[in-house]
């Protein structure tokens, strides 16, 4: 069944007058009585009753036209709908974040101007380690990951939004715990618990560079996959790390956070979506974090 002869008919049947129904449809009168004949046929029942002076519903045609309109009003939400989601202002955005960057900043900060500019689109938000989300956009089931550090891949387009620098967490009972800032010499020798270069390379291998140019060799008790387990350890003495400062904002407990003057290492935090996708309620969060990102005031 052909939607335009549905129009025609609930055209027709509201000014129950063939002549008056074309010119408003802006359609030959020939041309809608054909539409009709064909429409009926189809239904093989007769819908309008022909007078001298245009026509009225028969009662199959009241019935049909009582469903009608139902539809027709399907069908105004439904483009609605449809014209919402392609711009951005409904449907779904599936967002994966390390944890780190949800606590304070740029991406809370963000989340809150998305959810007031658009609050007809579903946020699904989940935290997850930098593997973990990488995957689940590569299986369709997430449209961004914000991530640090990501390394290069044809499939997936990386978008910088700011830089974190990098802190170092000790015991309270540390003899560093009440400076005010430490240098890498304070290091030497001190136990560290350090990242597996495979949780994020590129921040591995710019400390170990950092270290080398020091002269220093950092001596390792434990690699983690995670910052919160490494902060778990910092807590218990084992020893000490270097952390994103994200990790200032909600501080363990038994862990103080010293900035190292010399280290310049820092973690770039990106948007991550695929290549080959495109969302219109994506596009509208990565303008908000685009633009917030350039006001010091959020990035931190």
């Amino acid at each position: 069944m052909e939607l335009r002869r549905i129009l025609y008919f609930v055209a027709i049947a509201e000014v129950e007058h063939f002549g008056r129904a074309s010119e408003r449809l802006r359609i030959a009168q020939p041309a809608l009585s054909r539409q009709i004949r064909l429409l009926e046929a189809e239904l093989q029942v007769s819908l309008f009753e022909r007078l001298p002076r245009g026509v009225r519903l028969t009662a199959a045609g009241r019935t049909f036209l009582s469903r009608m309109r139902g539809v027709q009003q399907q069908i105004t939400q439904a483009t609605e709908a449809a014209r919402a989601a392609a711009q951005g202002r409904h449907g779904t955005l599936r967002l994966g974040f390390i944890e780190a960057v949800a606590w304070h900043g740029l991406i809370p900060d963000a989340l809150r101007r998305f959810r007031e500019a658009h609050p007809d689109v579903e946020l699904g938000l989940v935290a997850a380690p930098t593997s973990e989300q990488l995957a689940a956009l590569r299986r369709g089931d997430s449209d961004a990951a914000l991530v640090y550090n990501p390394q290069p891949a044809v499939d997936l387009t990386i978008t910088p939004l700011v830089r974190h620098p990098v802190v170092l967490a000790v015991p309270v009972g540390s003899s560093l715990a009440e400076r005010e800032t430490a240098c890498l010499h304070d290091l030497r020798d001190q136990p560290l618990i350090g990242f597996q270069r495979r949780a994020s390379p590129r921040f591995h291998d710019d400390v170990h560079a950092r270290f080398r140019d020091a002269g220093m060799i950092p001596r390792y008790v434990v690699e983690l996959m995670a910052e919160t387990e490494i902060l778990a350890l910092v807590s218990a003495g084992a020893g000490m790390a270097l952390a994103n400062s994200c990790q200032m904002h909600r501080p363990p407990t038994g862990v103080r956070f010293v900035p190292v003057r010399d280290l310049q290492v820092s973690l770039e935090l990106c948007i991550v979506s695929r290549t080959d996708a495109w969302s219109p309620a994506l596009e509208r969060f990565m303008d908000i974090l685009r633009d917030m990102a350039k006001d010091p005031d959020v990035r931190e």
